[in-house]
């Protein structure tokens, strides 16, 4: 029997190594992505044939179409919408592009912005695209930045579902607590208040475990998928929109990279892609597939 710290220690150093006795998950690469792509931070599958991305924040205001191999097809200039920190994407049933320029690592933006791109933007032959925009604020957040134990306001996922927009909070309260607040918004141009639901808890062993970096969901089989730096956690089973009510399966993915965007194939399958990191590698496209 291995004493409790001990255990503790070979636990985290068999999730940083990959251990495979907690792979769920098959994950293949399929090619390094283009060099304009280094700080990939959303993608969505599209019409089930592109794949769209974009870069983290600081970066430009482009979303780029990439092909189901990881080929660049196209790139599209978001007009009057500067990139202060995009982090995730969504897609309605009807095809309208939400960006998430809600990126707040000190918790300190008074107001965060959702950009809204009409479902026919991937084929202007201008490659210029307008967007219409919902702003918003946390209805519970009155600091900023708020008490070192309440930053929570930080977004870096978000998905659309039947006719709501919920976001998914990226937890940086010292002590760390790794629960991520979820939200929800209307999916229409405007100002509100982002409501708050509730709070999901994936772990306590540290923000290069348990925050989350990205989300998606999958109409057909009411399934949602949430990933941080190590891990896939998949959702199901939830009454209404209270995912944490639902039954969660984790997969261990191989090893800390920087994770930051992933989408559904199918019920089983996902892609998902890595920034890169001098160092730790990574600026990929990967096939995802539970395994059997």
């Amino acid at each position: 029997m291995i004493a409790p710290k001990i255990q503790i220690t070979f636990t985290l150093l068999l999730l940083l190594l990959g251990g495979n006795c907690f792979a769920g998950v098959k994950l293949k690469k399929l090619t390094d992505l283009p060099k304009e792509l280094e700080e990939t931070s959303g993608l969505v599958l599209y019409l089930n044939k592109y794949l769209i991305t974009h870069n983290d924040g600081g970066n430009s205001n482009h979303i780029y179409i990439l092909n189901l191999e990881g080929e660049l097809l196209k790139t599209i200039e978001v007009d009057e919408a500067k990139n202060r920190d995009w982090e995730d994407l969504a897609v309605d049933k009807i095809g309208r592009l939400f960006i998430g320029d809600f990126g707040n690592n000190d918790n300190t933006h008074k107001k965060c912005r959702i950009y809204i791109l009409r479902d026919d933007f991937i084929i202007d032959e201008n490659n210029r695209v307008n967007a219409e925009k919902i702003t918003f604020t946390y209805e519970d957040q009155k600091e900023f930045p708020p008490p070192a134990d309440q930053m929570n306001y930080d977004t870096e996922a978000m998905i659309w579902m039947k006719g709501k927009i919920y976001l998914f909070t990226k937890c940086r309260s010292k002590p760390y607590t790794g629960k991520s607040a979820v939200y929800i918004l209307p999916d229409e141009a405007g100002t509100y208040e982002a409501k708050k639901l509730g709070e999901i808890s994936l772990c306590k062993w540290g923000w290069q475990f348990c925050s989350v970096t990205a989300a998606d969901y999958h109409p057909e089989t009411n399934q949602l998928v949430i990933l941080t730096y190590t891990h896939l956690h998949l959702f199901s089973n939830f009454p209404g929109n209270r995912f944490w009510e639902g039954s969660i399966s984790s997969h261990n993915l191989v090893g800390i990279k920087q994770r930051e965007a992933i989408c559904f194939k199918n019920k089983n399958e996902w892609y998902m892609t890595d920034e890169y990191k001098k160092g730790l590698g990574g600026g990929n496209l990967y096939h995802l597939k539970l395994k059997e």
